[in-house]
C-alpha cells in the first residue's frame, strides 16, 4: 500500500502535484488491453514510492500508478484534479474510496479521447472529485496512461476558487504571450519579405515554436472544438519536429557561418534538412524513434554550434554585438535540449526548463529581430552613403572632364603667342648690341618662355591621354639629339650646369655625326622631347643647384637614359605618390609646377612600350631612368 502524506487542509491554498506532494507506486503493463482488476494486484505488489514527477520518455508500454488521496485533503468539500500535458494519448483515471471493495468509478481523458476529457470547459483535463465519503480515510486511485508521444504527468489536486483564480492569471498571462508571439511573428514575416533576408526567414521559421507551445498547453484543442483534439494530436509531433530544424537554422544563419565557418554551416543545415524530412515518421507511427535520433542529432550538433560560438568570440575578440548574437541562440538551444532529454527521461523533468524555453523563444526573437532591424539600418545607411559617393564622383568626374576642356582650350591658345614671343626673341638676339644687362633679360625671357611652352604641351599630351588619344606618330630620330635638346635650357640656369655622357663617356656635340649616330629609334620624337625636359626640368626645379648628369647606355634589348640631380631627394611618404597626376614630390606650394611632368613622362615611355623609374632616392640626390626598346613595338601604341 501507498504511504499517505499527512498535510494539513491549508496547504491547499497551492495545488498538491503528483511525485512531489502525493507519492505514488508505479509498474509498467502489458502492451495488450489491460483491465483495473487485473493490473490492481500486481499494483500492490509494488512498495516502493515515488517521489518525483513522473516521466519514461518516448515508450509503447503502458504504465500504472496508484496513490492515495487522503480525507483531509479535501476539508468536507470536492477538490479538482487537473491532469497535463496536453500530448499524453490515453489516460484512464480509476478511483473509489479507501479501503474498500466497490466498483471502480473510470473516467477516461488523453489526446485520442473523442468522448468529454473532463467535467469542466477547459484547455487541460479537469476531474471534480467530491469529498470522500464519512467515515473512510479518502481515495484510493489507480490511473494507466499510455502514449505514442513521451509519456510524462503533471497531475495536480487544486481547490475549486484557487484554481480559478489561477486559470484567470494563466489565461491573461497567455494571451498577452501569444499576442507578443503574433506580433513578433508577423514583423519577422514582413521583414523577411521586403528585405529578403535568410536571417529573418530563419527567425520566421523559429515560429513554429509557438505552434508547439499553443499545442502543448491546450490552446489548439479548447479553441476548435470537435477537429481541434485530433488536430492538436498531430501538430504536437510536426510543431516539435519543425521547431528544432528552426532553431537550428535560425543559429547558423545568426552567427553568420556561411562566412565564417562554412564547413559547420553545412552540418546544421544537413541536420536542420534530415529532421524536417522525419515529419514522415509521423503517419508511419514513427515518432517516437524519429525523436530519439533528433535528440543524438540534435546534441551532436548543438556541441558543434557552443564550441563554434566559442571560437568566433575569440577571433573576433569577444564584441558586444557578436557576444549577444551568439548567446541568445545558444541558450535557446540549451534550453531547448534540456526540456528534449527530460521529455525523453534522460535527465530529471523539470517545469522551470519548459518556462525557460517558452520564455526564451519571445525573449530570443526580438532580439534576434532587433539586431537584423540594425543591421539592416546599418547597411541602408551604407548604401546611402554609397550613392553618395557615387553622386560625388559624378559630378567629380564632370569637373575633372570640364577642367581638362579648359586646359585645352588655353594651351591651344597660348601656342600661337609662344610662338610669336620665341620667333621676336631670336630676332632680338641676333641684333642685340651686346649689353649684359640685355644679354640677361633676354635669357629671362627665353626661360620663362620655354616653362610656358613646356607646361603647355604637357597639358595638350595629359589631355590626349585622358581622352584616350595619344597615338604615336613613330620616325626614324636620334635618341642622343633629344637628350641633348631637352637639356639645353639647362644652361639658362644660373645655378646648374649640365654633364651629358654615352656609356660614361664625356659625348662631343660637334662630332654627332647622322651616319654614324646608333641611337637612332622609331619614336615620336615631339612627345619624347616632353617626357624627357619634364624630368630634366623637375632636376632642376627640386636641386638648389649643381650638375644634373645625363648619361645614355645600351642594356641588351633597351636604351637607358639616366638622369641624376644633386637635389635633396623626395620625402618616402611621397614617392609612392610622384607619378599620379596632379602630385609633386614637394608638397610646399612655393614650388612651380601642377604635378603634370612626370605622370605625362611615364604614360609617354609606356606608350612607346618602355617605362620610366625612380632609380634612387637619396639626400644628395635622385636618379630616374628612361628604359626605352631598342627596336619599336607598334603593339605598344595607344
Amino acid at each position: 500500500m501507498i504511504a499517505t502524506a499527512m498535510l494539513p487542509a491549508e496547504a491547499l491554498a497551492s495545488p498538491l502535484a503528483l511525485g512531489t506532494d502525493i507519492p505514488y507506486a508505479v509498474m509498467e503493463g502489458n502492451a495488450k488491453e489491460e483491465t483495473i482488476d487485473e493490473a490492481y494486484p500486481h499494483l500492490l505488489q509494488n512498495i516502493n514510492t515515488h517521489t518525483e514527477h513522473f516521466s519514461r520518455g518516448y515508450t509503447r508500454a503502458p504504465y500504472w500508478l496508484h496513490f492515495m488521496l487522503p480525507a483531509h485533503y479535501f476539508a468536507d468539500d470536492e477538490r479538482w484534479l487537473v491532469i497535463s500535458p496536453n500530448f499524453v494519448d490515453d489516460i484512464r483515471l480509476f478511483y473509489r474510496p479507501q479501503g474498500s471493495q466497490q466498483p471502480w468509478e473510470e473516467r477516461r481523458t488523453g489526446d485520442t479521447w473523442k468522448a468529454e476529457r473532463g467535467d469542466i470547459n477547459y484547455r487541460f483535463p479537469v476531474f471534480r472529485l467530491p469529498p470522500p465519503p464519512k467515515g473512510t480515510e479518502g481515495y484510493e486511485v489507480v490511473l494507466r496512461a499510455a502514449s505514442t508521444s513521451a509519456l510524462l504527468l503533471d497531475l495536480k489536486l487544486w481547490e475549486p476558487h484557487i484554481f480559478l483564480q489561477h486559470a484567470a492569471r494563466t489565461t491573461s498571462f497567455w494571451a498577452f504571450y501569444f499576442g507578443i508571439a503574433a506580433i513578433a511573428s508577423l514583423l519577422a514575416l514582413i521583414l523577411a519579405t521586403l528585405l529578403k533576408s535568410r536571417k529573418l526567414w530563419s527567425i520566421t521559421a523559429v515560429s513554429a515554436g509557438y505552434g508547439l507551445v499553443a499545442c502543448v498547453q491546450g490552446y489548439v484543442a479548447w479553441l476548435l472544438p470537435g477537429i481541434g483534439l485530433t488536430l492538436q494530436h498531430y501538430l504536437t509531433s510536426v510543431f516539435t519536429l519543425i521547431s528544432y530544424s528552426a532553431l537550428l537554422w535560425m543559429a547558423a544563419e545568426v552567427m553568420q557561418l556561411r562566412e565564417k565557418l562554412p564547413c559547420v554551416h553545412k552540418l546544421m543545415t544537413i541536420t536542420a534538412a534530415v529532421i524536417v524530412l522525419m515529419l514522415m515518421s509521423v503517419p508511419l507511427n514513427l515518432y517516437g524513434e524519429a525523436i530519439y535520433l533528433q535528440a543524438i542529432m540534435y546534441l551532436f550538433t548543438g556541441i558543434i554550434f557552443l564550441i563554434s560560438c566559442l571560437y568566433i568570440w575569440w577571433k573576433e575578440k569577444f564584441q558586444l554585438a557578436t557576444l549577444i548574437l551568439g548567446i541568445s541562440p545558444l541558450l535557446l538551444m540549451l534550453a531547448s535540449l534540456s526540456g528534449l532529454m527530460s521529455v525523453l527521461a534522460w535527465l530529471p523533468y523539470q517545469p522551470w526548463i519548459y518556462a525557460i524555453w517558452q520564455f526564451g523563444l519571445v525573449v530570443n526573437m526580438l532580439a534576434v529581430i532587433s539586431s537584423a532591424v540594425f543591421q539592416v539600418y546599418k547597411q541602408r545607411i551604407e548604401q546611402l552613403n554609397k550613392k553618395q559617393m557615387a553622386e560625388e564622383l559624378r559630378l567629380e568626374r564632370e569637373a575633372r572632364a570640364h577642367q581638362r576642356q579648359f586646359i585645352s582650350i588655353v594651351a591651344h591658345e597660348f601656342r600661337n603667342p609662344l610662338a610669336i614671343i620665341a620667333a621676336s626673341l631670336a630676332n632680338l638676339q641676333q641684333v642685340s648690341s651686346g649689353n649684359r644687362q640685355e644679354i640677361l633679360r633676354y635669357e629671362k625671357i627665353e626661360r620663362a618662355t620655354e616653362r610656358l611652352t613646356q607646361l603647355t604641351d604637357n597639358c595638350l599630351a595629359d589631355d590626349r591621354l585622358s581622352a584616350g588619344q595619344l597615338n604615336i606618330e613613330r620616325h626614324p630620330h636620334s635618341l642622343m639629339r633629344l637628350i641633348i635638346s631637352s637639356a639645353s635650357f639647362i644652361s639658362l640656369s644660373d645655378d646648374h650646369s649640365c654633364k651629358l655622357t654615352h656609356e660614361n663617356q664625356p659625348i662631343q656635340i660637334d662630332e654627332i655625326h647622322e651616319t654614324e649616330d646608333k641611337t637612332i629609334l622609331e619614336i615620336d620624337s615631339a612627345l619624347m622631347r616632353i617626357a624627357l625636359s619634364n624630368v630634366t626640368d623637375n632636376a632642376v626645379k627640386y636641386s638648389p643647384g649643381g650638375t644634373i648628369h645625363i648619361d645614355l647606355s645600351r642594356q641588351q634589348t633597351h636604351w637607358v637614359v639616366s638622369i641624376r640631380d644633386q637635389g635633396v631627394g623626395i620625402p618616402t611618404d611621397r614617392v609612392n605618390m610622384i607619378f599620379e597626376r596632379y602630385r609633386r614630390a614637394d608638397s610646399n606650394e612655393s614650388t612651380r609646377g601642377v604635378g603634370l611632368g612626370l605622370h605625362v613622362s611615364r604614360q609617354i615611355a609606356r606608350a612607346h612600350g618602355g617605362e620610366l623609374e625612380l632609380a634612387e632616392n637619396t639626400s644628395y640626390g635622385c636618379r630616374f631612368v628612361f628604359k626605352l626598346p631598342a627596336v619599336s613595338n607598334n603593339s605598344q601604341d595607344t
